[in-house]
């Protein structure tokens, strides 16, 4: 089966994945360059359509907070002595601390991503993250080469 194309990507969660000859390389930052995990396409079962959530806090939001407690409580000790210098201080912190507490528990991103399935597989490391151009091209010629293995393996046994 010489003569198909390459396929390659980066995907979301920066792994790097390669189609050549019909084996998929997968490979990380962590892994040393001749390295990586590969997987023949023959073996795989089916590729499956999910979706990964990535929480992102902010590193603001905690000093953020405590920030606007620490003004609010000198800011009110300060009104209790005279109102008007205190109230500034008051609105102020009040701000900081509402702001603050909308950003501790973070956001949530919902990236759709595609997993490999095949036996003996733990399926974390088998996930391609993203849905930009390049990974949506490499899943879709993956697809192809999945579906010409198994129409192989069928004329094969008959």
């Amino acid at each position: 089966m010489s003569g198909r194309d390459a396929k390659f990507c980066q995907d979301r969660n920066g792994v790097r994945w390669v189609l050549i000859e019909g084996v998929i390389n997968r490979k990380t930052a962590a892994d040393d360059p001749a390295g990586g995990m590969n997987l023949p396409v023959a073996k795989i079962q089916s590729l499956e359509k999910t979706s990964v959530e990535r929480r992102q806090k902010s590193p603001l939001a905690a000093p953020a907070t405590l920030a606007g407690i620490v003004l609010l409580a000198l800011s009110g000790w300060i009104a209790s002595a005279v109102l008007w210098l205190g109230l500034p201080g008051l609105v102020l912190g009040a701000v900081v601390l509402v702001w603050g507490l909308q950003r501790l528990s973070g956001s949530v991103e919902r990236l759709d991503a595609s997993q490999i399935v095949a036996p003996g597989l733990v399926p974390a490391d088998w996930l391609i993250v993203g849905s930009h151009a390049e990974v949506t091209g490499f899943v879709e010629g993956l697809k192809k080469e999945v579906a010409e293995a198994q129409r192989q393996q069928a004329a094969a046994r008959n």
